[in-house]
Order: C-alpha cells, then sequence, then structure tokens
C-alpha cells in the first residue's frame, strides 16, 4: 500500500528507516526555512533531536506556534495537512515515525498492558500511551546500566544523546552500538537483556517506541502450559462453502489476525468464477488433481506450490480435475465478500 499523497510534499526530508509497521523520516531545517505543505495519511510521532519553536500553517490558513526542545515529542492521528517553518534561531531536527499498524487497531484489547513481571520494564518511564504505542523513556548517566528486560512487543528506538552502549542477553551473548543523536533501530519482539551506556562522557538518552501489533505472535510466557496439536484430517468432515463445488476443513486459524490454514477441495469444472484480490499473502500447495488459474495458464498439480501476493489480481480458477488443496493465509482472506460467497463465513 502507498502511504503517500503526491498532492503535497514528503511529510520529511528522507526516509531513515522502513518496513511493514513504520516508517521513520528525517526532518532539518535551519532557522527561517520550511517543509513545504504535506498531508500525513498515517498516524505518526514526532521526536525532536535539536529546536527550539516552529509555525505551523494548516491548510485553512490559522498558524499554530509550537515549542519543540530536544526530547519533546508530539503524537498525531492521520490527516493533519500544514507546512512547517522553524521560527527560531537555531535548526529543527527531528524524526517523524509513521505508523503504519493502524488498521489494525480496533483488534487491541485496552486492558493488555504487555508487561513481564518476571523483569523490569523495558525503560524507566512511559512518557505517551494509547491503543496504538507506548512510548517510554531511557536515561542513563555514564557507566550506568538499565536492569534485564524483556521486550513482549516490537520497538523503534530513537536516540536523542549518547554514544557507546553495550547489550547483555539472557543467553550471555555481549553486543556494542554506537547510538549518536539520530540513530534509529528497529526490533522485533521477545528480546530479553540489560543495557549499559559505556560512553565515558556523554550520558545516554532514548524515545523508546513500543508497537502494540497483534498480528505479531507475543511470547508465552507460561510455556509449560502448551502442547502439541495433532488433527487427523481423515476423520474431520469437509464443509461445503456457498460456492458449487467447493469446500473446506479448516485446520487452524487465529481470529484475531484473520491468518488461517485450511485443506480445500474443488470438484472437475468447479473453481472460482471472477478476478480477484486477497487481503494478505495466499499460499497454496497442490496434494492431489490438477487446478488451473486460467488467465495465466499456471496449473497446479501434485507437489507444486503456489504463492499469490497480497494485493495482487489473479484467477478465475478451473478444476480440471478433482483437486485438494493446502491453502494458507496470512492475514484476512479478502477486503471484501466475493459476490460468488452467499454467505460471510465463507470469506474468512
Amino acid at each position: 500500500m502507498d502511504y503517500n499523497d503526491e498532492q503535497y510534499a514528503p511529510v520529511g526530508h528522507k526516509i531513515i528507516f522502513e518496513n511493514e509497521l513504520v516508517r521513520v523520516w528525517e526532518i532539518l531545517l535551519y532557522p527561517g526555512e520550511e517543509l513545504p505543505t504535506h498531508h500525513h495519511l498515517l498516524p505518526y510521532l514526532e521526536v525532536a533531536l535539536e529546536g527550539d519553536q516552529n509555525e505551523i500553517e494548516w491548510e485553512d490558513g490559522h498558524v499554530t506556534k509550537s515549542l519543540v526542545p530536544s526530547g519533546s515529542f508530539a503524537y498525531h492521528e492521520a490527516g493533519d495537512i500544514h507546512k512547517i517553518r522553524n521560527a527560531s534561531n537555531q535548526r529543527y531536527w527531528s524524526r517523524v515515525v509513521e505508523f503504519k499498524t493502524a488498521p489494525y487497531r480496533h483488534l487491541i484489547d485496552p486492558e493488555d498492558t504487555f508487561y513481564d513481571e518476571n523483569y523490569a520494564h523495558v525503560a524507566q518511564k512511559v512518557l505517551f500511551e494509547n491503543d496504538l504505542i507506548r512510548l517510554w523513556e531511557i536515561s542513563l548517566n555514564v557507566g550506568e546500566g538499565h536492569p534485564t528486560h524483556h521486550h513482549m512487543l516490537p520497538y523503534v528506538i530513537l536516540s536523542v544523546d549518547g554514544g557507546h552502549n553495550q547489550m547483555k542477553w539472557e543467553d550471555g551473548r555481549i553486543t556494542r552500538s554506537y547510538e549518536g543523536p539520530g540513530f534509529v533501530l528497529f526490533r522485533e519482539a521477545g528480546g530479553i537483556h540489560r543495557l549499559y551506556n559505556m560512553d565515558e562522557t556523554k550520558p545516554y538518552l532514548n524515545r523508546l517506541v513500543e508497537l502494540k501489533v497483534p498480528a505479531y505472535p507475543l511470547p508465552d510466557l507460561h510455556p509449560e502450559h502448551l502442547q502439541e496439536v495433532l488433527i487427523n484430517s481423515g476423520d474431520l468432515e469437509w464443509r461445503g462453502k456457498s460456492l458449487q463445488g467447493l469446500s473446506e476443513i479448516r485446520l487452524w486459524n487465529n481470529e484475531d489476525t484473520g491468518a488461517s490454514i485450511s485443506l480445500v477441495k474443488f470438484v472437475k469444472g468447479s473453481g472460482i468464477p471472477d478476478q480477484h484480490k486477497h487481503a494478505s499473502n495466499q499460499f497454496m500447495y497442490c496434494l492431489s488433481g490438477e487446478y488451473e488459474y486460467t488467465n495465466t495458464g499456471i496449473v497446479l498439480k501434485p507437489g507444486h506450490f503456489y504463492w499469490n501476493p497480497k494485493g495482487n489480481v489473479h484467477g478465475p480458477t478451473l478444476a480440471r480435475e478433482d483437486s485438494v488443496l493446502v491453502e494458507i493465509y496470512d492475514g484476512p482472506h479478502y477486503p471484501e465478500k466475493p459476490s460468488w460467497y452467499k454467505d460471510d463465513k465463507d470469506a474468512k
């Protein structure tokens, strides 16, 4: 998905980092300079590295002033259209973090805390929190450390000031990094470590942004409760769908994200009648039969693996023979219910 509005300027001067969850921009304005009018299509967090005062001119023409000293931050929902002018006598330097996880926001349980009580908190104090992110501060004097902590969520580090750091991991590994002003780092969930400021002259100060993303599996803190699961699909009954000739055995699904694994069966001569696209990646593995994507001539036969990327239009399809396939989605199946299904649950 393109999160840019081509009618306006970009929301920053250059992209520092981007993945499927966040995009981090740099803004650098010298006294009197402006960032042209831009449209924030995503919710975002702006963290000042250097600055004093900015003027914000909104789409309707009114102007507001904003104090932006080093370490200050502001969270905004999507939709802002404005331009920024550095109204001070020193340069303004910042990081803007756009959050691509907004579509999942309604799936987040506001009661979830995402703390592991067996360890210290991931940082020293919470500066801001909503149902999408939690913003922390870490402040370490020269030689000081932060106790062992467990990152249960993916997170972004934005260094406001500092230098050389060291991490001691739970497995005994030691890693070092230089996290000077403006440093940006993304890490996945699951890390357990202790952090030390190893710089000989500078204190360390950062803003740590946790992403409350339900699509990411959180580490289970009580693995003794986990059990292996074995399913004999031969003992299960095929459920007919509201498209003639198609039936399914659902093996696994995640109600929060829409991801699923199923066996699907098409009788000879049946298939998906129209071109369509999916709201997530689709993976197919053919167990038996011959299953054709008629628009491209791709034919799945036993042992063939097929991947259709999220958003790519494909189809129609035709079962040349009775065909059984393993079908996997890593998220919701369709952007909306296809016309060939009468029952809403058949599109999930």
